[in-house]
């Protein structure tokens, strides 16, 4: 395509005009950040060739070093906004290692092609210049060694005032302007900075972001971006109003925490996306001891300049206080921080600070949520750490100390819906997941968890209903994501898994788990050699998990590869004698060789020992071969699928 020095273009019912950052959609204005615009510009000024994922980032993000996850945000972010062309296609096609390919027809206009001669206007009325904005990015005052910071700080604390309004310091909207903002309606808090030089205190910035997520996800009328999403910009150079319209929030809030000895200072800073402005800017300087009450002052702040109208109850849950020891709540941060690296090194660690805050204070309730959520993962087949009769115990026992504690913890409801699994109560795991819904409506783990316990039961509309609420509000998720494809999967929706599983490892190329739902998919396509392709990748990333060993020992045997099943059978046995290996993971092999015997006396094994994927026992495909069989009645019978 050839380039003008003021190129504007035409596609399907979009008009782009890069030179004026301005995305015209039927004549109508999108907003577009910075980033993103020269993101789309790259794309179709190379419409129909693949571009590059290094090539694209030293375009938009020259002389500057990014990860990969900066451009797979704002490539989500572009395909959100432009949607699907009329065939379905959409505008922007990943190329699986290489890069992105814009695959829509794009005609270069003349300016009397232009449809709206107004274009600085209308930019100007998504690029306003007036006023006070936040200009920079996250985290960029802050020096490498923390020197100017610390010296900025010893110099507040000699202050007579405990706290110092910034918000007074900035311009603000006239009145008139002031009288025409509404409630904004929903909110991401990014990961607060780590300022301290010790790296050993990230689990209190982290702990604080959490926290004050938790806190303000109880309010029924704001949405609150989950963790998980939020925390996919931890350490990333990005703008608050661009990563507001990427999530699609009206308010962001950002900030730094620094620990000086007993002193303990939080700066934060709320955005609102639209225009640019600093709604508020506060600094809290406090002793240490004080954390917890700084933590529910920095939730009411927001909550009011949100213009949020609570109820007497909310305003009570919102000032809620966990536990009044500081020494047990930093037990906890410190046990979630580990718990959410997911490495069975970091869990253990994990449940030590868990069972530490409990020992400190044993009426600390979210502290045996965080033990049950341990346990529901040292004892998942994926980790294979505990058995799940010893694990899933430990983790009943917990859930229910949580909820004997606090009957309103939405998190205890969920992981004792997720134990009950083993019990095969499906009504009471269905009420748990509902209670849990009904008590905090922005807890994504419940609409997840329940999501998926729906797709087992076979209620496709329920299941896709809750995943959609669940990836609202955790939409860079990558379990919810993987989720949408396994969803489609069990519904036999092949090509839509795929689709999905795509996405998600737009986001993260690594995960092991998209990879295998990718070769479990194409495998029922009869895509053997991409399935074969999949499962490999997904067996080196993961380090051979059983997980993953299921997959490909059950296409081995579908393609007739016997030799190579019963390798992979072997190989299964071999991990038996250090870790849990679910009975279910060999059934299947066994099913795709044709072994019924074997494969009902695994599924057997599988039912006296409780394994987790007996869940999926009415709608996993790779089952097919054995329904036939009145030994699988029998097995539905026993794990209560059936009367």
């Amino acid at each position: 395509m050839t380039e003008s020095s003021n190129p504007r273009y035409e596609f399907g019912p979009f008009v782009f005009d890069p030179a004026e950052q301005l995305l015209l959609r039927d004549g109508e204005p999108i907003s577009l950040t910075p980033k993103a615009v020269e993101t789309l510009r790259q794309l179709i000024q190379n419409s129909g060739h693949v571009v590059g994922k290094d090539e694209l980032i030293k375009k938009v993000w020259p002389d500057t070093y990014v990860e990969e996850g900066n451009l797979t945000v704002n490539i989500s972010m572009l395909r959100k906004v432009l949607g699907a062309a009329q065939n379905g296609q959409q505008y922007i096609e990943t190329v699986p290692r290489r890069g992105y390919r814009f695959v829509v027809g794009v005609r270069e206009l003349r300016d009397a092609d232009v449809p709206s001669p107004n274009r600085a206007s209308r930019a100007a009325k998504f690029f306003p210049t007036k006023g006070a904005r936040v200009e920079g990015n996250i985290g960029e005052s802050a020096a490498s060694d923390g020197s100017s910071v610390k010296s900025e700080v010893r110099r507040k604390f000699t202050d007579a005032t405990k706290r110092t309004d910034v918000s007074a310091l900035i311009a603000r909207p006239s009145p008139s302007e002031k009288k025409t903002r509404k409630a904004i309606d929903s909110l991401a808090v990014l990961p607060l900075a780590n300022a301290s030089a010790d790296p050993n205190a990230e689990y209190l910035s982290d702990g604080i972001t959490e926290s004050i997520i938790n806190s303000l996800s109880q309010l029924p009328q704001l949405r609150v971006m989950a963790r998980s999403t939020v925390f996919r910009y931890k350490g990333l150079d990005v703008h608050p109003q661009e990563a507001g319209r990427e999530l699609g929030v009206r308010s962001v809030l950002t900030g730094r925490v620094l620990q000086l000895g007993d002193s303990l200072v939080i700066r934060t800073e709320l955005v609102d996306v639209n225009d640019g402005w600093q709604m508020w800017g506060e600094q809290y300087n406090r002793r240490s001891s004080d954390i917890l009450a700084v933590q529910e002052e920095i939730s009411r702040d927001i909550s009011e300049k949100l213009r949020q109208k609570l109820s007497g109850e909310q305003k009570r849950r919102l000032n809620k206080r966990p536990t009044e020891s500081t020494e047990a709540y930093r037990a906890y941060l410190k046990g979630r921080y580990y718990w959410n690296k997911r490495t069975l090194e970091a869990l253990n660690k994990g449940t030590e600070f868990f069972e530490q805050a409990i020992a400190i204070d044993s009426n600390y309730a979210l502290a045996y949520v965080g033990l049950a959520d341990s346990y529901l993962l040292l004892g998942s087949s994926e980790c294979g750490a505990l058995h799940p009769s010893a694990a899933m115990g430990k983790a009943k026992e917990a859930a229910t100390a949580a909820l004997n504690l606090d009957s309103t913890l939405a998190e205890a409801h969920t992981s004792l819906a997720y134990v009950t699994l083993f019990d095969w109560n499906w009504a009471e795991t269905e009420r748990a997941y509902r209670r849990a819904i009904e008590l905090n409506p922005s807890y994504p783990t419940a609409r997840h968890w329940y999501a998926l316990y729906l797709t087992a039961m076979g209620r496709r509309a329920e299941a896709m209903t809750e995943i959609k609420r669940a990836l609202d509000l955790d939409p860079l998720s990558l379990p919810i994501n993987l989720g949408v494809g396994l969803h489609h999967h069990m519904m036999r929706d092949y090509d839509r898994a795929v689709e999905e599983y795509r996405k998600t490892l737009e986001m993260d190329s690594n995960f092991y788990m998209a990879h295998l739902g990718i070769g479990m998919a194409y495998e029922q396509l009869s895509r053997f050699d991409d399935a074969i392709a999949e499962y490999e990748k997904a067996i080196r990333i993961s380090g051979r998990s059983p997980f993953v060993l299921a997959g490909i020992g059950h296409a081995s045997a579908v393609l007739g590869q016997t030799e190579k099943a019963r390798k992979i059978l072997d190989e299964q046995e071999q991990h038996s004698h250090h870790r849990y290996v679910s009975a279910y993971l060999v059934a299947v092999i066994h099913a795709g060789l044709d072994d019924k015997d074997a494969a009902f006396r695994w599924l057997q094994q599988a039912c006296e020992t409780r394994a987790e994927e007996l869940l999926w026992l009415q709608v996993d495909p790779m089952l097919d071969p054995l329904r036939d069989d009145p030994r699988f009645a029998n097995l539905l019978r026993c794990v209560r699928l059936v009367g």
